[in-house]
């Protein structure tokens, strides 16, 4: 086993560094895994590129990952070295009244593979007992780097109550909008409107099974919804994070429905009273906050559903995929995206070179 590893390392704000760092330490409950592929998150940008964006430095980001068993500690049962294995990142505070509860992304002072400590883009990562998964033989390690994404629209499905039948939203169409379209197409909906105002994430969004596109810049969001459902669509999910999208889930859902927010906004979301008053209050809307995808038993019916589809070619990553990388290409790159000088839909690091 070798000593040193290369890792892209956050040393300050808008400094990634890919560096020589030395392999992880593991303990007898700890996995060391050999990453393959690292998905680059739209929280990496901010958490990279913004004066104190991260909660420490230096840091090694990355917690959308998938790679090989390189080493066990003695406690772990059940994996075998060189085995496939995705990762649950999310490590709820054990001392949490909602780790007790099983709602584990609600706890306070939680901690993050790649946020909170060190992640997956790196040659080797360590990993706690309970948070390395098997990979069915069907998915591959490129896939399985989107399962962690997949789960964040899934979990927020559910949390909106979708139900077989219903007729769904998915306001903005980036990577986690395209996972939501292809989760509500899995949880039964009939059918999916794709919203966003780029005209190709609405064309991809069709390949991945949305049933109608809104163009949001060129067209009348409210009232396209309005000719194709009358009353308005059973659960909106607003995936954008933007003041506008915000408020278009309100105005799009029929009364009793259900909204979901799960973009992330940096905004105020001001609410003109007639909105609030008849949509919100007269239209009895169901507003459910989302946050990650984790629940009892962990991490969740989420991640299950998610590896369970992908097995089964029901859930597309690899289309989503704009721009793969190499590791030591990651620091310029998140550069260039947080700046928007280059175009992107989903960035994929190749951590391992020896995968052909």
């Amino acid at each position: 086993m070798v000593d040193m590893m290369k890792a892209a390392v956050l040393m300050s704000a808008g400094d990634v560094q890919y560096k020589d760092v030395p392999v992880p330490e593991i303990s007898d409950d700890d996995f060391l895994i050999k990453v393959a592929y690292s998905g680059v998150c739209g929280s990496d940008l901010p958490r990279s590129q913004k004066e104190n964006g991260a909660r420490l430095y230096p840091l090694i980001m990355g917690h959308e990952f998938s790679g090989t068993v390189a080493k066990m500690g003695a406690n772990i049962k059940g994996f075998k070295e060189g085995e496939h294995v995705a990762v649950a990142p999310l490590l709820p505070n054990p001392d949490s009244i909602y780790t007790k509860m099983g709602l584990y992304g609600f706890s306070e002072h939680y901690n993050l593979i790649g946020t909170g400590s060190n992640g997956g883009f790196a040659e080797f990562v360590r990993v706690p007992k309970g948070h390395v998964l098997h990979l069915p033989d069907s998915v591959d390690l490129k896939t399985a780097a989107g399962i962690e994404p997949a789960t964040v629209s899934g979990y927020g499905l559910a949390r909106g109550h979708i139900q077989a039948g219903d007729t769904v939203a998915i306001l903005g169409c980036g990577s986690i909008g395209q996972f939501a379209i292809q989760n509500a197409k899995l949880y039964g909906a009939s059918n999916v409107i794709a919203v966003d105002i780029f005209d190709d994430k609405l064309e991809l969004a069709k390949k991945l099974g949305a049933d109608y596109t809104i163009n949001g810049k060129t067209q009348d969001v409210v009232a396209e919804v309005q000719k194709i459902t009358k009353h308005g669509v059973d659960v909106a999910v607003d995936c954008a994070g933007t003041r506008f999208t915000e408020i278009e889930a309100l105005e799009i859902t029929r009364r009793d429905g259900n909204v979901v927010f799960v973009g992330i906004s940096g905004d105020n979301l001001p609410i003109e009273k007639d909105v609030f008053e008849q949509h919100v209050l007269r239209g009895g809307l169901n507003i459910h906050g989302s946050w990650m995808s984790y629940t009892m038993p962990y991490p969740g019916r989420a991640w299950s559903i998610v590896i369970d589809a992908m097995s089964k070619g029901k859930m597309d990553f690899k289309s989503m995929i704009s721009q793969e990388i190499n590791l030591n290409e990651l620091g310029d790159t998140l550069k260039k995206m947080y700046n928007k000088e280059i175009e992107f839909n989903k960035v994929i690091v190749k951590v391992d070179s020896s995968i052909a």
